[in-house]
């Protein structure tokens, strides 16, 4: 199904007035049918079904072709006709069809509204099917990141997948294997345009499959390595000198090797380390800001996490000297799914306090309150959480529950329930619902709430509600603390309110184990660096767990 819209142009123009009266008499011999739709919308469907097409056009009482809007839909009076005129065109002729009817979409979306993003699936299936690679890998990457954006990131493994067939489809000659499912072949023969834009569809396809909870993260680190592969493979890939479209793959990769999918604990440390030192140098002597601010911000977060908070601090500072949030922020988010450098204002905060700088800590979160987080997307989510998760708990731990809970409606669950839909995800979800179900049971406790959810003990009785996959509790945990430490710590609040001996003791139960597993999680004992930030948080937790059960028990 399609539709040939003519432009302003006076070109398209003329060819509208000619394409007119071609279809008149098609209508004539009773090949075509004419009606007059209800809509006058953006197409469905696309042209290689070759249903119908609406000329975006009408006539004069005389009979001229006037540049008013009417639109026409032209059918097929019998499938027949359909069937034996596509089978006459050559490919070319289909390529050019959905060039042209690409082109009118583009002039349309420029004059609409640019976030249909159902119309723009359709305009990349005409720049696929038009043989235009370069120009459907771009679309591509556009809506896969808007889809990302609104948490449905398998509508956007679905269209990058789409668009990397568009390499994959063609076959190998007998007898040779493929170079990580591509032809060798098609390899050899991409040129610069094509070789970059294949690199970043796969990168793009590594950073979505890697936000998605339930999804193998070894799958997102192939993406990954397919994309170095066919950029060591491919010829041309010597000859391209701005190579700021691989910087995105370092990200990726230090994103799973948070998750534990690269390396075993005991080496993760050191690849960490080298992998941040290499992405620094490289960007710096590349000289884009953007990518260089990336790089000292991952420096920084591996400083954190490793315990080395001066230094931290001091790539943070370097960091704060040539990032602008208003000329750098939409970027990186660009090139990184979301802001990794305004979140690393949030890891300097951490360090302050790690360093017992408190009011240095607290200047930091003003910062991110009011001068960054009011010029962040809301909609981007997943960016919003890693901003102010530090901070929360900073604010939380100085007795600052309510502001902790008005920052994590307004900037996190608000936009969640707003924006994605009911089954949509993002990675910080685990950490959603505990973290508010413990900030509400304290401001009961301190009196600042009238009344508590009953429903808060039902949940936590039972253990599945709190237990959170192993590697995202980590993952989590090294922005400050983890899921299962946070609903720990709700099981120890809920004990203290409720008389009923059965029912405290299985909360403190539920407490002790989650406990434990997130001390397991951050206390080095698995061969990984001691996660400091996330262990003080849980220890004393911990502790108080194990007094109260000592005492029932």
């Amino acid at each position: 199904r399609g539709k040939l819209y003519s432009s302003n142009t006076e070109e398209n123009y003329i060819l509208a007035e000619t394409l007119q009266k071609a279809l008149k008499f098609a209508i004539s011999e009773r090949i075509l049918d004419e009606t007059v739709p209800d809509f006058g919308g953006p197409f469905d469907g696309h042209c290689s079904t070759f249903t119908n097409i609406v000329i975006d056009a009408s006539e004069t009482c005389d009979g001229e072709v006037t540049k008013s809007q009417r639109d026409f839909v032209y059918s097929f009076h019998h499938d027949t006709w359909r069937r034996v005129i596509l089978s006459l065109l050559l490919d070319s002729y289909l390529q050019d069809i959905h060039k042209h009817a690409a082109i009118a979409i583009e002039d349309r979306l420029s004059e609409d509204n640019t976030q249909d993003y159902g119309t723009q699936v359709k305009l990349f299936r005409h720049w696929k099917e038009s043989a235009n690679h370069v120009r459907a890998a771009e679309v591509a990457l556009d809506v896969g990141r808007n889809f990302k954006l609104l948490g449905m990131n398998l509508h956007s493994i679905q269209i990058y997948q789409d668009a990397i067939e568009m390499w994959k489809k063609h076959d190998p000659p007998i007898g040779v294997e493929r170079i990580v499912g591509f032809s060798p072949q098609v390899i050899e023969s991409l040129n610069e345009e094509n070789l970059i834009s294949l690199v970043k569809l796969q990168t793009a396809m590594g950073q979505a499959v890697g936000s998605i909870i339930s999804r193998s993260k070894a799958e997102s680190a192939q993406a990954f390595e397919t994309a170095l592969e066919i950029l060591r493979v491919a010829p041309v890939g010597t000859k391209i000198k701005d190579r700021a479209f691989i910087f995105p793959i370092y990200s990726g990769m230090f994103f799973l090797l948070k998750y534990g999918a690269l390396c075993h604990p005991s080496e993760q440390v050191q690849i960490e380390l080298d992998l941040v030192d290499k992405f620094v140098k490289e960007t710096e002597r590349h000289g884009d800001p953007v990518h260089y601010c990336r790089a000292l911000a991952m420096q920084s977060e591996t400083f954190h996490r490793v315990g080395r908070f001066h230094d931290a601090i001091e790539c943070h500072l370097k960091l704060r000297e040539v990032y602008d949030v208003d000329e750098h922020s939409a970027q990186v988010v660009a090139s990184y799914a979301s802001d990794r450098c305004a979140q690393n204002f949030g890891c300097a905060a951490n360090c302050f306090v790690r360093l017992g700088h408190i009011d240095k800590a607290l200047n930091i979160a003003d910062y991110i309150e009011h001068c960054l987080m009011p010029k962040m997307d809301l909609k981007n989510v997943h960016n919003s959480a890693v901003m102010v998760y530090p901070i929360l708990w900073i604010w939380k731990d100085q007795g600052m529950i309510e502001r902790s809970l008005r920052v994590l409606e307004k900037y996190v669950k608000e936009p969640f329930e707003k924006y994605f839909a009911k089954d949509c995800s993002t990675p910080f979800l685990p950490a959603f619902k505990p973290t508010q179900v413990l900030l509400n049971t304290i401001m009961y406790k301190k009196g600042k709430k009238t009344s508590l959810d009953e429903n808060y003990f039902d949940w936590a009785k039972d253990f599945s509600n709190l237990e959170c996959p192993m590697t995202i509790d980590i993952s989590i945990g090294n922005f400050s603390r983890s899921p299962m430490s946070i609903s720990a710590e709700i099981c120890l609040e809920l004990s203290r309110l409720t008389t009923d001996q059965e029912k405290r003791k299985i909360l403190l139960r539920n407490g002790a184990k989650l406990a434990d597993l997130a001390i397991a999680g951050c206390d080095g004992t698995d061969g990984n660096a001691k996660n400091i930030t996330a262990y003080v948080q849980i220890k004393p937790v911990q502790d108080a767990l194990q007094g109260l059960l000592h005492d029932v028990d």
